[in-house]
């Protein structure tokens, strides 16, 4: 019986560490990408957890994929943001310049 609620404690503390990581993930490209966010096309999210080779020294992140988006400059987007919610990479590198001038000319 004790194992058994060990096990079950672990599993749910797990999903909720998680759950809560994706949220300061989340809440990071919100922040990146303005409110209301401009049309960002198909969405996927991933958490690489054996690390990003596309990065230097391979963290483990959060991937958010978007394309097609109507940023000019930025037809395809992919944001890092690493489990404790700071941003890592984005690509394009200068989505947040994009996205201010998007924003700036009202589109």
């Amino acid at each position: 019986m004790r194992i058994t609620t060990l096990i079950l404690v672990l599993f749910f503390g797990g999903i909720l560490l998680g759950a809560a990581s994706w949220a300061l993930a989340s809440g990071q490209v919100s922040t990146l990408l303005g409110a209301p966010p401009p049309v960002m096309g198909r969405s996927t999210t991933t958490f690489v957890y054996k690390g990003e080779p596309s990065i230097k020294g391979h963290p483990r992140v959060w991937k958010f994929t978007f394309g097609p988006t109507v940023i000019p400059g930025a037809p395809r987007v992919r944001i890092f943001v690493d489990p404790m919610g700071h941003l890592v990479r984005t690509d394009p590198a200068n989505l947040a310049e994009l996205v201010h001038k998007f924003d700036s000319k009202g589109y």
